[in-house]
């Protein structure tokens, strides 16, 4: 059996320019990547390394396709993963993470032998600590919670099954989400932001405060986005688990200080499969700025991002290095 850290003989290596390495929405969307690749081309052992810096994500596989039946391929494998969110995700037509702890206990139980609605389950929120009022809080990934009708779990099942948002329902030709070519241009182009989609406020470009704009953002609604990448990054999602813990949850790439969240991430050198990348996403010391300490299994760089409030909104910042 291979292990994360196993080489795959002669590869292809790819880089890809699209996955910024600063970027909450780029580093989901390549987690997603990998599982979908592993889930529709196995034989091809998907990896990734970063080279530089500047740093740019490499994808490695023990075969030689197109980019065009890359994109292909990873747009099979988000749509088998998908079959199985829409499966196991009747959770009482439930829009957004509010679940009662009663609730959750009985949806986590059923999704306890699944495999996607497990990591689902366990991505979404934590048995403990609990609100005042007897809820659950939800994952530090949810930024969502219904206001300007931006639902959570909703959106977790329509975005990657490219289903249109309302005003676009009614175009003469409306656009076709679910196209390989859009995953193609996340990973292997620089985004442009101009796909007219809805998204889940994991892109910095996301914010739309005022001061941050020339004009008024009320007025342009959501930011443009980039659909291919958002539509991965829902798997990826199902890495970062969550885990009750004394006073406070605990979540996997992610730490609390002060009352704010941050989302952590390594930079690493050595091909790495999703497991592999999942392992480091728990290492104690990712947390704690240990970047000699992760030198041994060939970390880099660590990138760290603030979540943060703007009025009933949240959104994340560009990642520094620590």
């Amino acid at each position: 059996m291979m292990t994360p850290l196993d080489p795959v003989g002669d590869t292809l290596s790819l880089p890809m320019p699209g996955l910024e390495p600063d970027n909450l929405l780029a580093f989901l969307a390549l987690l997603g990547l990998l599982h979908a690749l592993e889930t529709a081309r196995p034989d091809w052992r998907p990896r990734i390394s970063w080279k530089g810096p500047p740093w740019t994500a490499q994808l490695h596989l023990a075969a030689f396709p197109e980019q065009v039946e890359i994109a292909q391929a990873a747009n099979e494998g988000l749509a088998e993963i998908i079959q199985h969110f829409e499966q196991h995700f009747e959770v009482d037509q439930r829009k957004n993470v509010d679940f009662t702890a009663e609730d959750y206990r009985s949806y986590a139980t059923r999704m306890q032998k699944k495999s996607v609605g497990g990591a689902l389950a366990s991505a979404l929120t934590a048995e403990w600590p609990r609100k005042k009022a007897g809820g659950l809080f939800a994952a530090p990934l949810v930024m969502m919670f219904g206001q300007g009708h931006q639902n959570f779990l909703e959106r977790l099942v329509d975005v990657p099954r490219g289903k249109l948002p309302n005003r676009l329902r009614k175009l003469k030709s409306p656009p076709d989400m679910t196209e390989p070519g859009k995953i193609a241009e996340a990973l292997f182009q620089p985004w442009r932001h101009d796909d007219d989609a809805d998204g889940f406020r994991w892109d910095p470009e996301d914010d739309q405060r005022y001061a941050l704009r020339y004009d008024d953002p009320s007025l342009a609604g959501a930011a443009p986005t980039v659909v291919g990448a958002n539509r991965l990054a829902v798997i990826g999602f199902l890495s970062f688990s969550t885990a009750p813990h004394a006073n406070r949850m605990q979540a996997v790439g992610a730490t609390r200080e002060s009352d704010e969240w941050f989302f952590v991430w390594p930079i690493w050198l050595r091909p790495l499969s999703r497991a592999g990348i999942e392992a480091l996403l728990a290492h104690p010391a990712l947390f704690e700025g240990g970047r000699n300490k992760l030198r041994l299994l060939g970390v880099d760089e660590i990138f760290r991002a603030r979540r943060v409030a703007n009025g009933k909104f949240m959104n994340v910042t560009r990642a520094r290095p620590v």
